[in-house]
């Protein structure tokens, strides 16, 4: 939580730099897209202590207990473009030594090239945060946080993209700090006008880091809505 608003000056940073840069609106368009992320965990978290099992059930993820919160911002001036996005996740699970609440803050940013209006790869950073809390009625209750940074590359496929309706694919791999870090993501939206956008999506995000008895090796899914304003 405390790191949430310098990741977010953060972003905005370096968003309004790069807007600077391209300053020229009748060549570059921007599109800021908010949305709710309901995710749930699936993997091992350790702090400190033996690794726990954490696994979402199915109807946490349609009830949207577990959600977050995220935006979005895209550039483009074909065929280069550029991206930014930060996002705020709190989860709830009931593990076998108690209870587990865990904060992720995450922001993500980088370039792209699109070889035609289909095909795009990109490249960039991505920052997490992860602040974990376990009660347990034997241990008491144990907390830390962690922050690292990983480079990514990746691919993004848009099938279709018409006056009206859009469908993608992206995904991206990673490592620096993490041993491994992956996300795929599948996803349509309808545009009724120049300006508005809703989108719907699924989202994977497979997290392997560790470091000095700090384990996070957890994978994030579920359905990501909102929409899209261009400007």
């Amino acid at each position: 939580m405390r790191h949430l608003p310098s990741v977010a000056m953060s972003c905005t940073v370096v968003l309004g730099a790069c807007a600077a840069h391209g300053a020229d609106a009748e060549t570059w368009s921007y599109e800021a897209s908010p949305f709710l992320w309901a995710a749930g965990l699936d993997g091992r978290v350790s702090f400190n202590g033996p690794p726990v099992d954490v696994s979402a059930k199915f109807e946490d993820l349609v009830d949207f207990a577990n959600v977050g919160a995220a935006m979005r911002i895209t550039a483009r001036r074909p065929p280069i473009g550029w991206f930014g996005e930060a996002s705020w996740m709190e989860t709830n699970n009931q593990v076998a030594t108690g209870a587990l609440k865990t904060v992720q803050t995450m922001a993500e940013g980088g370039l792209l090239y699109e070889f035609d209006p289909a095909l795009a790869v990109y490249g960039g950073l991505r920052y997490q945060i992860v602040e974990g809390t376990l009660d347990s009625p034997v241990s008491g209750r144990a907390r830390h946080s962690e922050e690292w940074l990983d480079g990514l590359v990746g691919a993004r496929w848009t099938p279709l993209a018409s006056q009206n309706w859009v469908i993608w694919a992206r995904g991206d791999v990673g490592a620096g700090s993490s041993d491994l870090v992956w996300l795929l993501e599948a996803g349509g939206g309808y545009r009724w006008n120049v300006r508005w956008a809703a989108y719907m999506a699924y989202r994977v995000l497979d997290t392997d880091y560790g470091h000095a008895g700090f384990l996070y090796d957890v994978q994030q899914s579920g359905l990501l809505l909102g929409f899209g304003f261009r400007y």
